[in-house]
């Protein structure tokens, strides 16, 4: 069981069940016990917190710790970190604020014998940060939603609901009291709407198994981490293909064709000079990710010599960057990857949004 914060209020369960994952917020009995274990953590100690922030700074820590010594373990370390907290930025939220945060609460199930048909245990947070990630595409389709994180992992790690939990005070502190005053930030916070969960319920019920597998190795292609943009390249032509491309089908021209559909649409690219750029620029990437795999990196200049001859468009990019050898052949992969992240997010909105046309795109091709 995980538990997220968002910005509204969950109207109903939402079931991906083929996947046995459930989304629903906090029942009455559960925000009255959380509301409880809070006033005994931190109402009930405010005053003496509030004391100690007025009566020392950051660097008498340890008068505050000999002020506390009277105190049993667990209220030290809860006053401690709290008069920490209000004294590097924090500031807390009052009753009214905390209710509200309790009602935006959403509690994840997963039943661990379906999720484990298709991913082994330790995954399992893994795919659930890929799936809040994945929100990330319901912005428009060309920016980047810079509020979406890309791994919700770290904040994945605890239960709310588990007052046995090691350190359940201060993560019930950072869950729902404590919140930056900068930019008015709560660890738990996510980026998310019940619309999207919605699709994606509709988008899970409609896939068979081989599907599914094929969508969760997708997104987990797609927010893996890259030290390097050549692994990053390989993983997104990959993605395309195995959405789109049947194996018995002219893959690279196929790959240009299919994917370049999709991204006219999605990407919102309207006249016939775009059209030519889509292509070129597929065909381009798909070039350069054959170099990489097949071990001919020294090919990449070459191959982009060869496009800026054929689109200008192009060319204006490239010449953006200087004529030293290695600055050209970095800027040349960096061109295709960021034209792939579009083609990639374009594909899995659309896969989500009508998984028949996919499925119809990838079965159907010249034999």
């Amino acid at each position: 069981m995980y538990n997220i914060l968002v910005d509204f209020e969950l109207s109903k369960r939402i079931n991906l069940n083929k996947l046995g994952i459930t989304f629903r917020k906090l029942t009455v009995p559960e925000k009255n016990k959380i509301l409880n274990k809070i006033n005994t953590v931190y109402f009930q100690n405010k005053k003496i917190i509030n004391d100690l922030v007025k009566k020392y700074n950051i660097l008498d820590e340890l008068k505050v710790t000999n002020e506390l010594l009277d105190y049993d373990k667990d209220t030290r370390d809860i006053i401690m970190f709290c008069y920490l907290g209000i004294k590097k930025g924090f500031q807390f939220n009052n009753e009214r604020k905390i209710k509200n945060k309790l009602n935006n609460m959403i509690i994840i199930i997963i039943k661990k014998e379906v999720l484990l048909e298709y991913v082994s245990e330790e995954k399992f947070v893994k795919i659930l940060s890929n799936i809040l990630s994945l929100y990330d595409i319901y912005s428009k389709v060309l920016e980047t939603n810079k509020k979406v994180r890309l791994d919700y992992s770290y904040i994945l790690d605890d239960n709310i609901l588990n007052p046995k939990e090691e350190n359940y005070n201060i993560k019930l502190i950072l869950n729902f009291i404590a919140v930056y005053k900068k930019n008015n930030g709560m660890m738990k916070y996510v980026e998310l709407s019940e619309e999207y969960l919605i699709q994606l319920e509709k988008f899970i019920s409609k896939l068979k198994k081989d599907e599914i597998r094929r969508f969760l190795n997708a997104i987990d292609l797609l927010y893996s981490e890259y030290t390097m943009v050549q692994n990053s390249i390989v993983s997104k032509v990959t993605i395309i293909e195995s959405i789109l491309i049947h194996e018995k089908e002219d893959i690279r021209r196929s790959f240009v064709l299919k994917a370049g559909l999709i991204l006219k649409k999605y990407g919102e690219f309207n006249n016939n000079t775009s059209n030519k750029f889509i292509k070129d620029f597929l065909s381009y990437s798909y070039d350069m990710r054959s170099a990489i795999v097949h071990g001919n990196e020294e090919k990449i200049p070459v191959i982009s010599n060869q496009i800026i001859q054929k689109n200008k468009y192009i060319k204006e990019l490239m010449e953006k960057c200087n004529d030293n050898y290695n600055d050209r052949k970095k800027h040349a992969m960096y061109l295709a990857d960021n034209i792939l992240l579009i083609a990639v997010r374009s594909i899995i909105k659309c896969w989500i949004d009508n998984p028949t046309l996919i499925d119809f795109m990838k079965n159907n091709y010249e034999k």
